[in-house]
């Protein structure tokens, strides 16, 4: 036995207007205050969204991986079992004079307080004693001065935690030769010009929760 309710529009005893009406095709129209209260909880759904910028310059000559100041990011998932979008974009780039010399970027993971890892879904695979990064940036120019350019990145991890464990994101840069300096969002020389290479960048992480 099916049971039927057919009604034009849906309106509360004290409103003074429909809540949600019905044309004769089945088209619902909800008024443009409308809300949901709940958790969203679908497959694939954007659950939250979180991101971090940094606009001013930094540099470092580290053979050794190091923390871009001001590129970490920290989400919480809401549910179980949810996967995590991870979107970058790093704009900077090596000194060189002949385009021969880079540095790696990678992306590190921690959960719950726990050490950072680069065994996360943005880095590379695991492969005997070679790096896991999430790309190697350059530069852009044979002038020392001029390299800056813009790298983006992005990619789905999917870690392991507990609903309420903080899940922090952060991004390293190791410079394949020390003499050979790396430069985010300004140039070497950091000159107050107009031109091009002289620009000011923006720099961001992103993080959204993806109901699984």
């Amino acid at each position: 036995m099916t049971s039927k309710l057919i009604v034009n529009s849906v309106r509360h005893t004290g409103a003074s207007a429909d809540g949600i009406t019905l044309d004769s095709s089945g088209n619902v129209t909800f008024p443009g205050n409308a809300t949901c209260s709940g958790t969203s909880s679908g497959f694939g759904k954007i659950l939250q969204v979180v991101d971090v910028f940094k606009g001013d310059r930094f540099s470092s000559s580290s053979e050794s991986f190091a923390d871009i100041t001001g590129l970490s990011i920290t989400i919480t998932p809401t549910q179980a079992n949810s996967k995590i979008l991870v979107q970058g974009s790093v704009n900077g780039g090596t000194q060189d004079d002949n385009l021969d010399y880079g540095a790696g970027i990678r992306t590190m993971r921690s959960i719950a307080g726990g050490s950072f890892s680069d065994d996360n879904k943005l880095n590379g695979a695991a492969d005997g004693n070679r790096l896991r990064i999430t790309f190697k940036c350059f530069a852009s120019a044979y002038n020392t001065d001029h390299m800056p350019t813009g790298f983006h990145f992005s990619g789905v991890d999917n870690p392991s935690y507990s609903v309420g464990n903080a899940i922090i994101y952060k991004m390293q840069v190791r410079c394949q030769l020390s003499s050979r300096a790396f430069f985010l969002n300004g140039q070497t020389n950091n000159q107050n010009d107009t031109s091009i290479y002289s620009a000011r960048y923006m720099s961001s992480l992103t993080a959204m929760e993806i109901a699984a």
